[in-house]
């Protein structure tokens, strides 16, 4: 009867072999067009990327012949379309979004809303806050403090101070400012959580605490880098930081 029953099972798997293998041919080649894909994929975004850089590097050489708030218009939406490929982004990174930043900066200054959401893509997706806080000074520098959204800029720049940068004078300075900017205007944002009820928040704010929330920063940045060199730099700031917390708690608990 087992004879019987192995027999009928060898007969099933003589007639099913045949598609099995089939089948691990067929992934394995799926496998291999995926990567292929990626590759090409890869290759093609590399590509655009260039083209972009090209492009960006011809608008900051070219004369504007009065024209400078249209090339910034065009240089923003052109930003919205790099930043919000998600493929291209998710394979070789925001290498751009700080050149985009640079050439708008230089072309308008006052262009509020590009630059409160070109900050938040440098720093927050490209990890360039150092250079996200030099950027926003000089737009400060030219922007009206009663234009409309213009204190924004003040507590923007006051965030990366404060997660990135670590400085929080520095932080509690630019939300001075942007209070000072908010009573210019007649903004309904008065009636909530106001910058005052922050500064004070950050007055009480150890340097431990600090050193946690720049952690968590730097980290939740880290998932956005494909730059193998700029991913290790912020790596080493993240290891830096983690000891500098260690030494802090040990003095903490040496204290108590």
């Amino acid at each position: 009867m087992r004879l019987v029953q192995f027999g009928k099972i060898n007969q099933v798997f003589s007639a099913v072999f045949p598609f099995i293998c089939l089948a691990g041919i067929v992934f394995s080649q799926s496998q291999e067009y995926q990567k292929s894909r990626q590759k090409l994929d890869r290759v093609n975004y590399v590509s655009q990327e260039v083209e972009q850089a090209r492009f960006l590097e011809i608008q900051q050489q070219t004369p504007k012949l009065g024209f400078d708030n249209l090339a910034a218009d065009l240089s923003y939406l052109n930003f919205v379309q790099y930043f919000g490929d998600k493929d291209a982004r998710d394979t070789i990174g925001y290498k751009l979004v700080p050149e985009y930043f640079e050439t708008i900066t230089a072309l308008d200054p006052r262009f509020t809303q590009a630059h409160l959401r070109l900050s938040l893509a440098n720093s927050m997706y490209a990890g360039n806050a150092e250079k996200t806080v030099a950027l926003m000074e000089e737009v400060l520098l030219a922007v009206d403090p009663e234009s409309k959204e213009a204190a924004l800029l003040w507590t923007s720049k006051g965030l990366d101070e404060l997660l990135f940068l670590g400085n929080k004078q520095a932080a509690i300075n630019s939300y001075k400012i942007a209070a000072q900017w908010v009573e210019l205007t007649q903004s309904d944002r008065r009636r909530g959580l106001t910058i005052k009820d922050l500064e004070e928040a950050l007055e009480s704010t150890t340097e431990a605490d600090l050193k946690l929330a720049q952690i968590r920063a730097w980290s939740s940045v880290l998932v956005h880098i494909r730059d193998n060199e700029r991913k290790g730099e912020i790596i080493d700031k993240i290891s830096d930081l983690k000891a500098e917390l260690l030494v802090l708690e040990q003095v903490n608990k040496t204290s108590d």
